[in-house]
């Protein structure tokens, strides 16, 4: 027994005198392969602060430092940095010609994705090498934490985006077989956590932007309060899948609570989206997304993207619907206890929504129109009025058969820095219609519109009694074309408390349409 330990003991001397002489060897050979292994895989240019090897009790290389630059880039950030990166290995593993590491610890992680102007360089460039062939490297587990992702903007004033990682785990990582990942990280704008299970791979070499992604996300607890203008807590889920420049995403959106601030009334947004994502850049072409509120349904379609340096990165909207309903519009978007009115409504609108801090109303543009069919207005007096007014219209002032009279109102509009012009808004009733042009201010309530009032009936047909006997007399100079009554009006005040009257002295009013 003692002659076989002597011989134990002898053979672990001699296998430390041969591991000290090719210790220097080793770390030589463990260095250039790694910085081989990430000049091929990201294009860059590799820098350390300091390359630490520990050979006993197995191989496990420190790295602190580390930056990946892209070729070519020096007027941005490193694509990549790594306060320190850590990964264990056995002997034989790192010497052979496939090699197998067992874990890579990333702490500090900061990866940072550089705007791509017009006719740039990719971001990572594609290469003929056959990297499987040439770095057959499995990596058993690779995670990180405390990371974030750095979107930067193609005005250098602006800040970047940014994205911060809590963690993110990947599993069996080679460039020749996809690698499962699981991340969690924080969404900026509105702000929540993302939590996203899937593949990823394998590397496309000549063409990195073509390398495969199958997974599927969760977005919880998204304060729609980051965004000035909104409020409502967002929950969100879905799958995407494709080359990272045309991931087709889909999913569905809940927002119990979504309110602007305008109105203060809060509803049930649900939506049910399809689009097309750049994952290299972070555009977005949406097709469609179906919105859901009350009783109302609308289809929107349309690009996030940076659509000029001017501008910035820009939500571009198509929002069409046949369905939608005037009261859940009004609801939405007046400060009312309650709509003023009820009907079946069509509007077909291109919307904007430029970045920034500013409430999104402000940043928001609209340029659309719409029509109300078979409108009631739900306040008694106010539908008595419209029904006195359609009366008048007719000529019969005191037919008391003529009630609970159905409107028509339709316009064309556009919305912006918080304000609405309609360049022409219409209102029709059995007997007579308005056609009007003016302002309305969202946040003040503030009203300016000038028009034309049109009856069928003549003035002095619109009331009875001596009053009728005295209108006779200017009749003719309120007859319309074709005949009846024609009369120039503005409407201004608040929404509140509207202010009505003759416009005999404004030369801008809209005339009659058929």
């Amino acid at each position: 027994m003692r002659k076989w330990l002597a011989v134990v003991a002898v053979l672990i001397v001699l296998l430390i005198i041969v591991l000290v002489a090719a210790g220097p060897f080793i770390k030589s050979q463990i260095r250039s392969r790694t910085e081989a292994y990430l000049r091929a895989r990201f294009q860059s240019d590799v820098q350390f602060t300091s390359f630490d090897i520990d050979l006993y009790p197995r191989p496990r290389v420190i790295i602190n430092g580390l930056s990946l630059r892209l070729k070519g880039r020096t007027d941005v950030p490193p694509l990549i940095q790594i306060q320190r990166v850590s990964f264990t290995a056995s002997v034989p593993d790192v010497l052979r010609q496939r090699y197998t590491i067992e874990n890579v610890q990333l702490d500090g992680l900061q990866i940072h994705i550089p705007p791509k102007g017009s006719g740039a360089r990719p971001r990572i460039e594609g290469t003929d090498v056959d990297l499987a062939k040439k770095y057959p490297v499995l990596i058993k587990e690779i995670h990180a934490t405390n990371g974030l992702i750095s979107i930067l903007r193609d005005d250098p004033k602006k800040p970047s985006r940014d994205f911060p990682i809590q963690s993110v785990l990947v599993e069996n990582f080679s460039f020749d077989h996809a690698a499962t990942f699981h991340a969690q990280l924080t969404n900026p704008v509105p702000k929540g956590e993302i939590d996203c299970t899937g593949t990823f791979g394998p590397w496309v070499p000549d063409e990195p932007r073509h390398t495969p992604v199958d997974a599927k996300f969760n977005f919880s607890n998204a304060d729609m309060g980051t965004i000035k203008g909104l409020d409502g807590t967002l929950q969100s889920s879905g799958k995407f899948s494709g080359p990272l420049d045309f991931l087709n995403v889909a999913g569905t959106t809940e927002t119990p609570n979504f309110m602007l601030r305008i109105s203060g009334h809060a509803v049930n947004l649900h939506t049910d989206y399809t689009a097309i994502v750049d994952g290299t850049n972070g555009n977005v072409i949406l097709k469609p997304v179906i919105a859901r509120f009350l009783r109302t349904t609308l289809i929107v379609n349309g690009e996030v993207a940076d659509l000029t340096p001017e501008k910035g990165r820009t939500i571009a909207l198509n929002v069409v619907s046949a369905t939608a309903r005037i009261e859940d519009l009004l609801y939405l978007t007046v400060k009312y206890d309650k709509p003023i009115m009820n009907g079946s409504t069509t509007i077909t609108a291109k919307l904007e929504i430029g970045e920034g801090e500013r409430d999104i109303m402000q940043r928001t543009t609209v340029d659309g129109q719409f029509g109300v069919a078979n409108a009631h207005f739900t306040s008694p007096s106010v539908q008595e009025k419209i029904d006195s007014f359609s009366r008048r219209g007719q000529g019969r002032p005191e037919d008391a058969d003529i009630e609970n009279v159905v409107s028509g109102l339709a316009g064309n509009f556009r919305m912006a820095n918080g304000s609405i012009d309609f360049s022409s808004l219409s209102f029709k009733v059995t007997g007579a219609s308005v056609a009007l042009s003016g302002t309305y201010a969202l946040d003040a309530g503030q009203i300016d519109f000038h028009g034309k009032l049109f009856l069928d009936a003549k003035l002095s047909q619109t009331t009875t009694g001596t009053k009728s006997f005295l209108l006779k007399a200017v009749d003719p100079f309120f007859k319309g074309k074709h005949g009846g009554t024609e009369l120039p009006i503005k409407i201004t005040g608040t929404k509140d408390h509207p202010a009505y009257g003759l416009d005999l002295h404004h030369n801008d009013n809209p005339k009659k349409t058929n």
